[in-house]
């Protein structure tokens, strides 16, 4: 056995088991309620119309829950995977199982203390429910509380991505749960209410709107000292909204502006901005199990008609690059492949007899994001003149998820933002590539092929990570080979702040927001 204990040298546990209506005063942080209280102001560049924990596969969500609950473990900015509610864990010779010990004193925001039957519901639920974060409990077969504060986690079969995969994974007050559960085990209400062991309890929930946290005084996790007393959320979708509401004061922190906005607000002395190299890029994906995209020609065709350059240029304003991939360039075990380039000659040949059959794609897009939108009108108005119809259909994240439910529903292409569920880039491959995902929200393509599915099941499986990186790759350049998906750039994600806040860094497992570690200076 292996047992792992949660302080800064902790490495990566990956690889051991690889064997297997409230308003803030936004325009001043540092003043808002009593007296010394301080309340920190975001605006949030999506929609929450839901916060069960169960959900936090989306980053929106997660960065909704992540104040107000914990996961057994977690990445910290340097890729450490940390005990958050475990303080230690010991993997068994066979990889088989994780036994995690819990931290002392660990409480709920009622009071009642965090047990490992806790744990075990936590997963169990997931489990049951099949949707949102239990995709990474795939390999989970049952958990078995020896104490109170120990829980043993069996697994079906040896996983590398077990481990990291429970960053998502937040643990809720099952006592509390089952109390408001009803016949829905409790998703009705989650979906507004908070059941958490974080750093913050939730004060207000307004689907779509806003949601305000409050700091937990009983917290007995690493607490950030400087952290404010309040969080806010203003769900604002739109670019030019953040940048007026900004400017106004009604908000301190954005990371929403689009790079045309960027320059008027940061012409304000009392603001400043932290550029964060995200494990996030932009993607076209295919159907792939319908016509005419089960065709790799055609997604070849598609692929090469795109011009990565001006949409780097123009749309992104120099803020991101090419893609190099199907995984983003700040990950590891990445193969070499040469940035993306547009060959209208050879797509115009490729996609002659798609033009010729007169069939109408239909690309789907969220409109309340620029990039998209310009994206989706940009290969449009390529792929007309290239003879083939291609019909913009405007879609909200949950239903564009919703969809991928089956073949059937699962739209022609879809213009999306994506990151890898953890810093792990098997992580994103499995989920999104697997054909054990397909008819699920993770595979965005529906893809399948038996070769990729053979070579993630034995990089998964081994306990030798070199071998495993270079399984990855392979991976990578079969998926790039068959156009699997069409991959059209590596974001750079902006954040603007006051100048008297700092803490802001990238937690990799988290593309969104990690509220609590945001600091207000004197």
């Amino acid at each position: 056995m292996r047992t792992f204990r949660t302080k800064r040298a902790l490495g990566l546990g990956l690889v051991a088991l690889a064997l297997g209506t409230a308003t803030a005063c936004a325009a001043d942080p540092s003043g808002s309620g009593a007296a010394g209280d301080t309340t920190l102001t975001f605006g949030v560049d999506g929609t929450v119309p839901n916060i069960d924990p169960v959900l936090a596969d989306n980053s929106t969500v997660d960065q909704s829950v992540v104040p107000m609950y914990e996961s057994l473990v977690d990445y910290d900015p340097d890729g450490t995977l940390q005990g958050r509610l475990a303080t230690a864990w010991t993997v068994a010779d066979d990889a088989r199982s994780v036994t995690f010990t819990l931290r002392d004193g660990a409480k709920f925001h009622d009071g009642a203390p965090v047990t490992a039957d806790d744990v075990k519901y936590t997963f169990d639920r997931a489990k049951a429910l099949g949707v949102g974060v239990a995709q990474f409990l795939s390999d989970y077969a049952s958990a078995e509380v020896v104490s109170p504060t120990e829980v043993k986690i069996n697994l079906a079969a040896p996983s590398s991505l077990f481990l990291g995969g429970l960053a998502k994974v937040y643990v809720v007050n099952s006592a509390l749960v089952e109390k408001n559960a009803g016949s829905d085990q409790g998703q009705s209400w989650l979906a507004s209410h908070d059941a958490g062991s974080g750093p913050y309890t939730l004060e207000d929930f307004k689907p779509n709107r806003q949601i305000i946290f409050e700091k937990y005084d009983d917290f007995t996790g690493d607490a950030n000292a400087a952290a404010p007393d309040k969080i806010v959320y203003r769900l604002i979708p739109e670019s030019s909204t953040q940048r007026e509401e900004m400017l106004a004061g009604n908000i301190d922190v954005a990371d929403g502006i689009e790079p045309q906005d960027l320059a008027t607000v940061l012409e304000q002395d009392h603001f400043t901005s932290v550029e964060l190299a995200k494990a996030q890029g932009l993607y076209v994906y295919f159907n792939t199990q319908r016509a005419p995209f089960d065709d790799p020609s055609v997604r070849l065709g598609i692929r090469l008609a795109y011009d990565y350059q001006a949409h780097v240029k123009t749309i992104l304003g120099g803020h991101g690059a090419v893609a190099t991939g199907v995984a983003p360039a700040v990950m590891d075990c990445r193969p070499e492949i040469a940035p993306f380039e547009q060959d209208l000659d050879q797509a115009r040949e490729l996609l002659k007899g798609l033009a010729a059959s007169g069939q109408e794609l239909t690309l789907a897009y969220q409109a309340i994001f620029a990039e998209q939108a310009d994206a989706a009108t940009a290969l449009q108005s390529t792929l007309r003149d290239l003879g083939v119809k291609v019909k913009l259909k405007t879609v909200d994240y949950p239903t564009y998820i919703e969809s991928l439910g089956s073949v059937g529903t699962t739209p022609d292409m879809a213009v999306i933002w994506d990151n890898p569920p953890t810093p792990d880039v098997g992580s994103l491959l499995t989920t999104r590539y697997h054909s054990k995902f397909r008819d699920t929200s993770t595979n965005f393509g529906q893809y399948g092929n038996p070769a990729i599915d053979k070579l993630l099941d034995q990089a998964n499986a081994t306990g030798d990570a070199t071998a495993r990186c270079d399984l990855y790759k392979q991976v990578e350049q079969d998926l790039v080979d068959d156009s699997a998906s069409m991959p059209v750039a590596d974001e750079v994600t902006t954040v603007v702040v006051p100048t008297t806040v700092t803490g802001v860094e990238l937690y990799p497992a988290h593309t969104g927001y990690m509220p609590q570690t945001y600091q207000i200076e004197d």
